[in-house]
């Protein structure tokens, strides 16, 4: 049975969307060799997937983490984040934004850590108080949902629906909390469940070197990815390389504070039951916790 859990192949998750194309597409073209086995999903199925043991690691929610730390580590070095304008999460509306007092904004449940930011700046930044309904309101493209006066929309939904022409105001949600706090935002974080590394460290230091190693190689050729993507219609190999340059996707001592301030802010609201320590992957499975506790 030992032999077996080692030859075990780690399950890697990853987010469908084209801002995860820098750290996939090497491995997934062969430019960076690996042995895992990738499996596809929205933010908040890859949160459901880690959760019940059908992942081992990989992309999901910020907030996802801070729900289940105990039962998770952060990969370091490793985020889908932004320093301003993140372009791909925006609360889109059809009215100006202190027109949507009482009114109904649709939210995705693709993204958990995207509505509870949209909430927080609603209850703390701006003076209205919309009101709000998870629904799956299928954006085809850039086709306005039906019925609708604002939406938040996320990832490739939110690149395509940003264009249509009624969209009167588009609130970029990085941009946002940035101006407000002055600091970045994580979208995701690179996370791993504790059973995974007491049953397979070796693996598991070995997979985070390989997605590093794919972070490095798709940094350093984002046009070969965008010219993969260039097949949309929507999306030019133009657009594609500056939006993919406004993505960050470390997690470094900045990104880290803005991690905390948000977790914070969602524990004074009520939205976490406790405050949140960020606990990282050991640098070694014998090296010292430097890294292990909240850094």
């Amino acid at each position: 049975m030992a032999d077996l859990e080692v030859t075990e192949r780690i399950r890697v998750g990853k987010v469908s969307f084209i801002n995860t194309l820098p750290i996939f597409h090497p491995l997934e073209s062969g430019a960076v060799q690996h042995d895992f086995d990738i499996i596809d999903g929205t933010p908040a199925v890859l949160n459901a997937l880690l959760a019940s043991d059908q992942l081992d690691l990989g992309v999901v929610s910020s907030i996802e983490y801070a729900r289940h730390f105990d039962k998770y580590l952060l990969l370091p070095d490793l985020s889908i984040s932004c320093r301003n304008e993140v372009c791909s999460v925006l609360l889109l509306s059809r009215v100006p934004l202190q027109k949507l007092e009482a009114q109904e904004i649709l939210l995705t449940p693709k993204s958990h850590t995207s509505i509870a930011l949209l909430k927080l700046l609603f209850a703390r930044r701006f003076p209205v108080t919309p009101r709000y309904r998870v629904t799956d309101y299928h954006a085809c493209g850039s086709r306005w949902p039906a019925g609708a006066q604002a939406v938040l929309a996320i990832g490739d939904d939110a690149l395509q629906l940003r264009q249509n022409p009624e969209v009167a105001m588009a609130l970029d949600l990085g941009a946002a909390w940035h101006e407000w706090t002055g600091h970045p935002f994580v979208f995701a974080v690179w996370a791993l469940r504790r059973e995974t590394l007491a049953q397979r460290d070796g693996l598991v230091h070995q997979a985070h070197a390989t997605l590093l190693a794919a972070k490095e190689y798709g940094l350093g050729h984002l046009e070969e990815i965008a010219t993969a993507v260039d097949q949309c219609s929507w999306f030019s190999r133009q657009e594609c390389v500056k939006y993919l340059q406004t993505i960050e996707y470390d997690l470094d001592g900045d990104k880290q504070k803005g991690l905390r301030l948000f977790f914070n802010m969602l524990y004074e609201t009520g939205e976490l039951s406790q405050k949140v320590p960020l606990n990282f992957l050991p640098q070694s499975p014998v090296g010292s916790d430097e890294q292990a506790g909240d850094s």
